[in-house]
């Protein structure tokens, strides 16, 4: 992931780190303050959430692009 933001990052306006990245900004969103412990677990179980249900979307859409060109 790192290596498709610093080739496309500029590219394509910063959108590959919103799409792909969505927990670490969601976890961004605890700031560098102190929060209440159930705070802290809600955004980090948001966080670990996005980016499963986000790179579960982009595997079954690669993957049913791949069977289509394969088929």
């Amino acid at each position: 992931m790192p290596l498709l933001v610093l080739l496309f990052g500029r590219l394509l306006n910063e959108i590959v780190i919103l799409i792909f990245w969505p927990g670490a900004i969601a976890l961004l969103s605890l700031g560098a303050e102190e929060k209440p412990l159930t705070e802290v677990i809600f955004t980090w179980f948001f966080a670990i959430c996005i980016n499963v249900i986000t790179y579960l979307i982009v595997g079954l859409v690669i993957y049913y692009l791949m069977k289509s060109v394969k088929g």
